[in-house]
């Protein structure tokens, strides 16, 4: 059973990462893991940097402490990824989670179709 508090996949003929949240608090070294697995993850897509989209489904997210967002919001805010969806359900997920849209190809989803016609809008294939 994973117990991991995230996944990450890499799918590289879409040139997609997935990022799947669970019911999970993060302490510093789950925060690092999740950063380190996300950049091994760009690398293995094997495009030039600012080609990849990324799909974050934070339906089973819960609410990090100020310490936790400050390392995502790092992430994010050196990813080249052309596209980011964020896919919230809460109201609550969805206000903490804004202050991850720190630019305008960061934009936040109640539905992951929505989210996918989004990060797909330009004609690439269709997410998994």
């Amino acid at each position: 059973m994973d117990t991991q508090p995230f996944h990450v996949a890499a799918y590289p003929q879409r040139k997609l990462i997935v990022l799947t949240f669970v019911q999970a608090f993060w302490d510093e070294q789950v925060a690092d893991s999740f950063r380190q697995q996300c950049l091994a993850a760009v690398a293995s897509l094997g495009c030039p940097p600012g080609e990849h989209l990324i799909l974050a489904d934070l339906h089973n997210a819960v609410l990090q402490s100020q310490a936790t967002y400050e390392k995502m919001q790092d992430l994010i805010g050196t990813a080249t990824a052309a596209r980011i969806a964020m896919v919230a359900a809460t109201p609550l997920a969805r206000m903490q989670t804004k202050r991850l849209q720190i630019r305008d190809t960061i934009v936040m989803f109640a539905d992951r179709d929505e989210a996918e016609a989004w990060l797909f809008a330009d004609g690439q294939q269709a997410a998994a």
